[in-house]
């Protein structure tokens, strides 16, 4: 008669170790992996904003000024999805309302169906107001020539589209904002950053 072997299954003790391994592992690739998927989103928003760039260059060439919205430049470029920031939650489908009548700084899918992410600066009140672009259209030349921003995107920061950004920069904004400049570079600045304190200088 042979011998029966018995099969153990893991102790507890060995079960929590394991558990225990598992959860450090997790605690230490997470962060790692949270900033990569962060950084593959900025990529692409980065992308899509040098894009919108170029067309809006090719636009000026064609008319000798600036677009009065920034999707009027989607034929420039052929593919509506370059108007959407991957980091924005609701994928370019703002409401007209949300603007609160600020002549359509960001505009949604007021013209778009496929929706639009990025602010248009020229459209912004405050903008006008501290004399960065004249009430257009035609906007001018924009108060820092080509380094005057021309477009946003606030989605690395803000979760959702807040009309008076100007006031929550200064009360609760954390984070980046990516800027296009009419020259068609795109920068940083902090959102922390207050429109009246704005500079070009304050570029990384």
């Amino acid at each position: 008669m042979g011998v029966r072997r018995v099969r153990e299954g893991f102790s507890l003790v060995e079960l929590l170790s394991a558990l225990g391994i598992v959860a450090a592992l997790m605690a230490i690739l997470m962060p790692v992996y949270l900033n990569t998927r962060r950084a593959a989103i900025r990529t692409v928003c980065i992308s899509n904003l040098r894009q919108i760039g170029i067309a809006v260059r090719m636009y000026r060439e064609d008319y000798q000024e600036l677009p009065p919205y920034l999707s009027a430049i989607h034929t420039y470029l052929g593919d509506g999805r370059v108007f959407v920031c991957p980091a924005d939650a609701l994928q370019g489908q703002h409401a007209v309302a949300d603007t609160l009548g600020d002549s359509l700084r960001l505009e949604g899918n007021f013209y778009l169906p496929t929706g639009v992410s990025y602010t248009y600066v020229p459209n912004w009140g405050i903008a006008r107001l501290l004399g960065w672009w004249q009430a257009g259209p035609p906007y001018g030349e924009g108060k820092w020539g080509e380094l005057t921003p021309l477009s946003e995107c606030h989605w690395h920061w803000a979760k959702q589209f807040h009309p008076r950004w100007q006031t929550d920069r200064i009360t609760g904004a954390r984070g980046w904002v990516l800027i296009l400049t009419l020259n068609g570079a795109v920068r940083r600045i902090r959102a922390e950053t207050p429109p009246e304190a704005f500079s070009p200088e304050l570029y990384h």
